[in-house]
């Protein structure tokens, strides 16, 4: 298992080109005993995909919830302190008149021991309740909208995309490019058309209904990052990035904006695969941690400086003036 794990890693693993493969293979075949021989292989791994991949042992992948778990922490997080106090995934009002939206999108975990129609039923509800938070939020008549990623650790990115595509497009009518996956000369582009999320070609994550459009399409946008927004949460915030009339505030990101892929190995263990760096609407990306437009380090203080910004917009002016 170990050598189809190395030849894995030598074929695609992200930064494999760091690597003296021969080195490796004579190190593995010299140690002293299983114990030593995995924890090679297990450096191996975090050296050649930027900490980001992992082995997940067949104990692991079977026990009910190890594996779901596992894989959701590498692939790959309440609310914000102070008066709006969170319920959920979304902001407890103090203040109804209030004309900022707020959507807070968590991580994604999806059950590695279930059948593939269960893992598409998974995400396909996550995705709808995440549009079902807009479509509420959106009750009111918001000039501008804060999307908090600072607990999101990651999970499928897709179902996080297609629930979120009503604020991430700003012109519905024509495709929009929101990100790709670069590995070496390989582009995988994200898109939007028409509130469908695809991956080249293909709907990772199809709605089974219309897509939900905002009462004020295209709207200003903050987005909160930080060190605990990592892998999926710094792809949904690269698909932000480059965004017209969208700015981002907080700390640092985690630092794993790269992708993995679960691969299946013959005894029924996961090799999560990193092969490839999420990158933004411009495509760029280093595989690093996201440095926000604005940098503030108390999550109070981020929150009220992203609602400043959001209430200078010329959208907020015109909300402010008829009210």
């Amino acid at each position: 298992m170990r050598e189809s794990i190395l030849q894995l890693l030598e074929q695609r693993a992200l930064y494999r080109d760091k690597i003296d493969w021969p080195a490796a293979r004579q190190q593995i075949q010299q140690a002293s005993g299983t114990a030593e021989a995995d924890k090679i292989l297990d450096q191996l791994i975090a050296s050649s995909t930027g900490n980001h991949g992992r082995w997940i042992r067949e104990s692991q992948v079977s026990s009910p919830s190890g594996g779901m778990k596992r894989i959701a922490r590498a692939e790959e997080g309440q609310r914000p302190h102070g008066r709006e106090a969170t319920s959920g995934q979304g902001p407890v009002r103090t203040d109804e008149a209030d004309p900022i939206g707020w959507i807070s999108i968590s991580a994604f975990k999806e059950s590695s021991t279930a059948s593939p129609a269960v893992r598409d039923q998974q995400r396909l509800a996550f995705a709808r309740q995440l549009q079902s938070q807009l479509r509420k939020e959106d009750e009111r008549d918001r000039c501008g909208w804060i999307v908090d990623l600072r607990q999101n650790q990651g999970g499928n990115m897709w179902p996080m995309l297609v629930g979120i595509a009503p604020l991430l497009s700003t012109d519905p009518k024509h495709r929009e490019v929101i990100g790709a996956f670069v590995g070496g000369p390989e582009r995988q582009i994200w898109s939007i058309d028409s509130g469908l999320v695809l991956l080249d070609e293909r709907a990772p994550v199809a709605l089974d209904s219309p897509a939900y459009s905002l009462r004020h399409p295209a709207p200003p946008v903050a987005v909160l990052i930080g060190p605990k927004t990592a892998s999926s949460g710094e792809a949904v915030a690269l698909a932000f990035r480059g965004r017209p009339a969208t700015r981002s505030f907080g700390q640092r990101s985690a630092g794993y904006s790269t992708a993995n892929v679960p691969t299946r190995l013959p005894d029924g263990s996961i090799l999560l695969l990193t092969g490839s760096v999420s990158v933004d609407r411009n495509l760029k990306g280093d595989g690093g941690k996201l440095q926000p437009d604005v940098t503030v380090s108390n999550a109070a203080d981020a929150e009220q400086t992203a609602r400043n910004w959001l209430r200078a917009q010329s959208q907020c002016h015109a909300v402010a003036s008829n009210r």
